[in-house]
């Protein structure tokens, strides 16, 4: 469906004509526009005033735009130019027509091996040209990828790379990036990004392609990027059984946790798809890349096709598979006892598969509540674009510490209007302990020179009055009623055993 006109007041930033709202974000608004001097239709970028206020959008908007003007190949958008001076900040783009590549995937679901081969060569094409001119892109998804005429993919927005000689925007060890797509140097901080940190990307777009999923999905935000650092990866064979072996290798050697384990060139990984696509050549042996042993991944995919080594059962398994269903349970002494001795292994078993899990479930909150801490420094910051998405992050999250809520209240005291606003919107989801702020609210309601602060204080005000009471103790809770069951049941069977031995 077309997007609404343009009013008649905003219509026109000289010499082009504003026709069409295509899409807004974080970093601009897009616009079908008409150049005058020749009718051509052309996209244009615009940073509106109140955005531009933010230095840290406003020096990547420049960014972008010095970037783009340097970049000339046919899978990157081509910028014509712009401007960026007071009041007036905005560039112009070739149109590509197709929409991008993340609408396609949701409207077909997935690819088949060979469409993602020749739409990886592409990207490929695209990423190493950009590498070559000393581009970082930091932001390789499908969302980035435009679909131009016959299928040809375009890499866009240039938002958040980086120009080996400029001067960097992103403080060292600072988190930018998609979720389901960020490397773990990005995730950490540490070491730089590298044209490899694109690659890893781009391993995880490949991934995604192929099985219509991202290799890491978690929960909330805070697990994905968990799994990113620390997770096996996945293997493309395990969903998609008729994808060649050396693609999934090769997809394995790119979401490699360590950049120096990945693939050294964009250009590499290009001759490998292009091996990959020719039947003559049944092996990349001759392109330089690390071998992938043998895992068990691949079991499930030799038992579907009938290739898997044969698994012995053992005696247990094999006399319950002898049994029919008219077979009498034993009922004598000794049988009695067996059956107990049974159930009360399957019991221990169980109890140590309760405290396994209690382990498990610690040990994964320790490592959220260290990806907790990382996002609340950078909400304590001073840099307001990290702040934004450090709130959209810890919103997503389930439950807070008391620390990161303290933190949150803090920014209401602050004299950034902005600084303000994040605290507000952070505390209005609402978490146990919020109202402890309540009374700075208040005050932010009556007082606070900026209407848009008053308003949300108020809906802050309106949130916290069904503010959940804090459990933390669930878990625990369910915990200690299960191992309470399996003591009753075990006390239970073997006053039975005792019975039956007696009569």
């Amino acid at each position: 469906m077309k997007a609404l006109l343009m009013t008649t007041e905003s219509r026109w930033i000289w010499p082009f004509e504003l026709t069409e709202k295509l899409g807004e974000g974080g970093m601009g608004v897009v616009y079908r526009a008409r150049y005058v001097g020749n009718d051509r239709e052309v996209a244009l970028k615009l940073l509106p005033d109140d955005v531009a206020q933010n230095a840290t959008i406003l020096a990547r908007f420049e960014r972008e735009m010095e970037v783009l003007k340097q970049l000339r190949h046919p899978n990157i958008v081509h910028c014509f130019g712009g401007v960026c001076k007071t009041k007036q900040r905005f560039y112009a783009m070739e149109l590509v027509e197709g929409g991008t590549l993340a609408d396609e995937l949701r409207k077909k679901g997935r690819y088949s091996w060979d469409k993602v081969i020749e739409m990886g060569m592409q990207m490929c094409a695209g990423l190493g040209y950009a590498h070559e001119q000393g581009v970082i892109h930091r932001d390789v998804k499908p969302g980035n990828f435009l679909i131009g005429k016959n299928g040809q993919l375009k890499l866009a927005d240039f938002g958040l790379a980086t120009i080996s000689s400029g001067q960097k925007i992103t403080k060292a060890g600072k988190t930018v990036g998609t979720f389901y797509y960020m490397a773990p140097e990005q995730i950490r901080g540490k070491p730089p990004v590298s044209a490899r940190t694109d690659l890893y990307a781009l391993g995880c777009v490949l991934f995604e392609l192929l099985t219509g999923n991202p290799p890491y999905m978690g929960n909330h935000p805070a697990e994905t990027l968990q799994k990113h650092v620390e997770a096996p990866i996945p293997h493309v064979a395990t969903r998609m059984l008729d994808c060649p072996a050396a693609l999934d290798a090769l997809i394995v050697d790119l979401l490699a946790k360590n950049p120096e384990a990945r693939p050294a060139s964009a250009a590499i990984v290009a001759k490998r798809l292009e091996a990959i696509a020719l039947p003559s050549r049944g092996t990349v042996a001759d392109v330089d890349h690390q071998a992938v042993t043998p895992s068990s991944d691949n079991f499930f995919l030799k038992a579907a096709l009938g290739s898997a080594p044969a698994v012995a059962l053992g005696p247990a398994i094999q006399s319950t598979v002898r049994m029919d269903s008219d077979e009498e349970i034993p009922t004598s002494p000794a049988g009695a006892l067996r059956t107990q001795q049974s159930l009360i292994i399957a019991i221990i078993i169980l109890a140590v598969f309760l405290i396994e899990a209690c382990f498990a479930y610690r040990s994964a909150s320790f490592r959220l509540e260290k990806i907790e801490a990382a996002w609340r420094e950078k909400l304590s910051g001073t840099d307001s674009g990290e702040r934004q998405q450090a709130v959209a992050t810890l919103l997503s999250f389930d439950q807070l510490s008391q620390k990161t809520v303290t933190a949150a209240g803090q920014l209401l005291e602050r004299p950034e209007p902005e600084a303000r606003k994040a605290g507000l919107k952070l505390l209005g989801k609402p978490w146990p302990q919020s109202s402890r702020f309540a009374e700075i609210a208040l005050r932010l309601q009556k007082a606070d020179p900026e209407q848009d602060i008053r308003y949300q204080a108020s809906e802050f005000a309106n949130a916290i009055k069904n503010e959940p009471e804090q459990s933390s103790s669930g878990f625990w809770t369910r915990l200690i009623l299960w191992l309470a069951i399996i003591a009753g049941t075990a006390i239970y069977l073997n006053q039975e055993a005792l019975l039956k031995r007696k009569s």
